[in-house]
């Protein structure tokens, strides 16, 4: 069982990489390293429960780069995007026994990310009285979803509901502005909107 001095991190790169043209995962950055390399190295500063969510065809070319028992494979649920892989994680990780009070999701597509950004969401998870449903970061009056803290209640009800009829939402953000009790909202400081930016393309490196 994981505590929160040991953190589960998921890394979610079951996307498309459409965009970038491969998958973002191994787009080389820096010297000798990619994507994969470079989050990797700074989530092991946080944690040794690091978890790559992806879909069955990219587990064969990551499990050449982790150890198989980190790879979280998608499953076959009625829900698509950054859902199906934050959902997946959670049902494979509550299997294993390896879920803590909260999982911390980040894309793969976030390699410059600065470790006071991460570090800051794990503080006022720490700081602040429980319950949380989740920590979440804003930019002017954008809700980053990706990068953040979801409790395990709130994962276990949005898993349990996915059984129930009807339409399923998919949007994370309106999903995440109705939680209850309301999330905890931290306003991205200005000097580090540039390392938290997603890079889709390599005309972004």
């Amino acid at each position: 069982m994981t505590t929160n001095i040991n953190p589960t991190f998921v890394i979610l790169a079951g996307g498309q990489s459409v965009r970038m043209g491969e998958d973002k995962g191994f787009v080389p950055i820096g010297i000798n390293s990619n994507f994969l390399v470079f989050l990797l190295k700074k989530l092991e500063k946080f944690s040794t429960s690091i978890y790559i969510s992806l879909r069955q065809k990219q587990i064969e070319n990551y499990i050449k780069h982790t150890n198989e028992k980190f790879i979280i494979q998608d499953r076959e649920l009625s829900i698509k995007g950054p859902l199906k892989g934050i959902i997946s994680s959670y049902l494979h990780l509550k299997e294993k026994n390896q879920i803590g009070d909260f999982i911390f999701f980040l894309p793969i597509d976030i390699p410059y990310i600065e470790e006071k950004t991460i570090q800051r969401l794990l503080e006022t998870y720490n700081s602040n009285p429980k319950p949380i449903s989740g920590i979440f970061y804003t930019q002017g009056k954008s809700l980053e979803p990706l990068c953040a803290i979801y409790s395990k209640k709130i994962l276990s009800q949005w898993a349990e509901s996915l059984s129930l009829p009807g339409l399923h939402e998919f949007s994370l953000q309106k999903r995440i502005l109705s939680l209850d009790p309301k999330p905890i909202l931290i306003t991205l400081p200005s000097d580090e909107k540039n390392s938290f930016r997603n890079i889709n393309s390599k005309a972004e490196l």
